[in-house]
């Protein structure tokens, strides 16, 4: 079985934070468990029930506690939100036996979880992996989503590059890895203007607490399959992409596969890799508007 977390003190440390945030999302939620082919997937929903339903994604090393903290009292106006932790991932979800890397399949994981919230068409967003994992459900159900918005992410062309990038970001501080440290590697990732840590420090400890004690190894059963275009343009004009500024030397080549791809998308000043929660405000608008058949021009 996947050890998600390194310790049962640090798991126990982690899910106490989790329920504080969600105090802190400021409308209310509902938990509920899912019970699927590759063990039990936690969600979190909030809107009302008639509302248009939308699948929220989040990242790597996040949970939908923290990763939506920012976003969901407004999304959750607008839609019915069912934030998914991600099996592997340091939330809720508890990956079973068929969580391995010769059985697990990402986009049968998502139906799953999609039929046991009895929903038949849905919106999805995510973030950075999460932006992944909805570009690459669009493309194997897209009768099943109506559109999606990918922030900070999306098709993947080269992972081990991605990955080395990201690694270099987080360098040399990831090596000693103390409060002091980790807070660094944050704000590294982090436009400088949007003062994250500053504003929201809660939020910047949960995600020092979800750095040291994740089991990221746990993570690497979610594969990824490689982008095709020819796949990708069927499906163009559901995809809406945000993208940081910060440091968007660094993503001079996701750019242009956007370009060449000729999809909508937007790049969001006054922000990095946490674009949702760095500048919340903006990134709710673009998201709804689009979702809602309003923006996103190309």
């Amino acid at each position: 079985m996947v050890k998600v977390f390194k310790s049962d003190a640090g798991k126990e440390q982690v899910l106490r934070s989790y329920d504080e945030l969600l105090g802190d999302w400021g409308t209310e939620v509902r938990e509920l468990d899912i019970e699927t082919p590759y063990g039990t997937t936690h969600c979190i929903t909030a809107g009302e029930a008639g509302l248009p339903p939308l699948l929220l994604f989040h990242g790597v090393g996040d949970n939908s506690a923290v990763m939506w903290l920012l976003n969901i009292r407004e999304l959750s106006r607008h839609f019915c939100c069912i934030a998914v932790d991600t099996l592997g991932g340091p939330g809720k979800s508890l990956p079973g036996a068929r969580f391995n890397n010769q059985n697990f399949n990402q986009v049968d994981w998502i139906n799953s979880v999609a039929d046991g919230l009895k929903l038949e068409q849905f919106y999805v967003a995510g973030v950075s992996n999460g932006a992944y994992m909805a570009f690459n459900y669009v493309i194997n159900e897209p009768g099943r989503v109506l559109r999606a918005v990918c922030m900070e992410g999306g098709m993947v062309t080269a992972p081990l590059k991605s990955m080395i990038q990201t690694l270099l970001m987080m360098f040399p501080e990831i090596m000693v890895p103390t409060r002091k440290n980790l807070l660094k590697v944050f704000n590294k990732l982090s436009s400088p203007e949007s003062r994250l840590v500053e504003k929201h420090p809660k939020l910047a400890e949960h995600v020092v607490l979800l750095m040291k004690n994740h089991n990221q190894q746990a993570m690497f059963i979610q594969r990824t399959e490689l982008y095709d275009k020819a796949r990708a343009a069927i499906v163009r004009d559901k995809l809406y992409f945000l993208i940081g500024d910060y440091k968007l030397q660094h993503k001079k080549d996701f750019i242009g596969i956007l370009q060449d791809g000729d999809f909508r998308y937007k790049v969001i000043g006054g922000s990095g890799h946490g674009i949702n929660m760095e500048q919340p405000e903006r990134v709710n608008r673009e998201l709804i508007q689009f979702l809602q058949g309003q923006g996103g021009v190309r």
